[in-house]
């Protein structure tokens, strides 16, 4: 662990956002790294001159940040940087710690008052085995906790929730979840009860194998279903979505790969999740953008279809493999709006991607979203400008159809 470096150095300045955090670490050094899960704990100690004297661990204190998806550490700007977002402050530390010559800062965390560092310390050597990231991590030990009669949850409890909970899997995070899941062929709304022993261990080590794949390498893996459209291994099939168990949390899975009754289908075709239900009918044409961005117009075939060819979609300045589809988050006519932008910080190439879009009753272009209920999650729909924007709209939806999905390849993500 990186921070373990700095070990028994005194802390000269301790800066975050809260000012009641100012005064405790005076007279302290930095003497312990505690890891559980996504919780670090960094432990101080009173200052001793003289070495005669016994140190009593009972006043160490402990300083715990949780860090996001994004988040990261630091040492004297050695180091993961928080990646590029449209948020302000995601370069801006949120917790500096100054050793003389040495800083340690973290990004996209949460830093919560320093605690006595025996409660940390109780949960590392009850959770260390348990821990996805852990070099001591035990399945067994996993395992005995699920079949223990004094387990806290209920094995009617879906396995989603299971893996999310982090009294059992600590460090194990939705992302994880639902690749492990995918990788394990387990539908996310199967219950614990319902699983042997085999499949319980197999969706463990599928999330430990990509939770390390993630810890080591720095930055999350490929990701075959979460946040995408259509399923990396079945290649065809569309991704469901909805929100699943107790937790709420926004779940991915394919019904081909992830059947309900445990019996993976050879057939992909059988189960294909169309979004297409009714006909958009007649669409804007596509026009041709500006700043590189160039797309062909909608053009009749000879049986009197309309055809759409996909856009070229050019960073003059960097080229079409660093242009992402983006939403408008700001409140006011273009909000929820989607449009292409460069991905390499400071470009500011920009050209909106809805042209080809129909237009609501209230006059302006329709908005594209995709549905989280339980019933018809993953499918997208056009829906009305101004719903939300304060008020309620004209109540304007059309479901849309494939081929204009398609337009946008890999770009266009449901939690776009």
């Amino acid at each position: 662990m990186k921070a373990s470096r700095l070990l028994n150095q005194r802390v000269q300045s301790i800066v975050t956002s809260n000012p009641s955090y100012q005064e405790w670490w005076k007279h302290r050094r930095f003497t312990q790294v505690i890891k559980v899960g996504k919780e670090l704990f960094l432990v101080f100690s009173l200052c001793n001159d003289d070495p005669q004297q016994t140190i009593d661990e009972g006043k160490d204190l402990a300083l715990r940040l949780h860090f996001g998806m994004s988040g990261s550490l630091q040492i004297n700007n050695i180091g993961t940087m928080p990646r590029t977002n449209y948020q302000k402050g995601y370069d801006v530390p949120t917790l500096e710690i100054t050793f003389g010559s040495n800083i340690i800062r973290t990004y996209q965390t949460t830093i919560s008052i320093p605690i006595n560092a025996k409660a940390p310390r109780i949960k590392f050597n009850r959770l260390s085995t348990h821990d996805v990231c852990s070099p001591t991590f035990t399945l067994q030990h996993v395992l005995d906790q699920l079949q223990s009669p004094s387990l806290h949850i209920s094995s009617e409890t879906v396995i989603s929730d299971v893996l999310l909970d982090q009294g059992i899997l600590p460090g194990l995070g939705n992302v994880i979840k639902v690749e492990g899941l995918h990788e394990a062929k387990i539908h996310p709304k199967r219950k614990l009860s319902s699983l042997n022993n085999h499949e319980l261990s197999s969706v463990i080590l599928a999330c430990r194998k990509y939770a390390m794949k993630w810890f080591t390498d720095g930055k999350a893996p490929w990701k075959l279903v979460y946040n995408q459209t259509v399923c990396g291994t079945c290649k065809e099939i569309s991704v469901r979505i909805c929100r699943v168990g107790g937790s709420n949390r926004t779940t991915f899975w394919c019904e081909q790969c992830q059947p309900m009754n445990g019996i993976v289908h050879t057939n992909p075709n059988a189960l294909h999740h169309s979004n297409a239900i009714t006909n958009i009918g007649d669409a804007s044409n596509v026009i041709q953008g500006t700043n590189g961005q160039v797309e062909s117009r909608s053009s009749a075939s000879g049986n009197g279809q309309m055809e759409e060819t996909t856009p070229k979609k050019i960073c003059p300045n960097h080229g079409p493999s660093n242009i992402i589809l983006r939403r408008c988050k700001k409140s006011g006519i273009n909000e929820q709006r989607i449009f292409y932008t460069c991905k390499k910080r400071g470009c500011n190439y920009f050209c909106w991607a809805d042209a080809n879009f129909p237009s609501c009753k209230c006059g302006k272009r329709a908005v594209l979203r995709v549905s989280k209920t339980d019933k018809t999650g993953g499918k997208w729909f056009f829906f009305c400008a101004r719903r939300g924007m304060k008020v309620t709209g004209c109540g304007y939806f059309l479901w849309t159809e494939k081929k204009y999905l398609d337009r946008y390849g890999h770009l266009l993500t449901p939690l776009l």
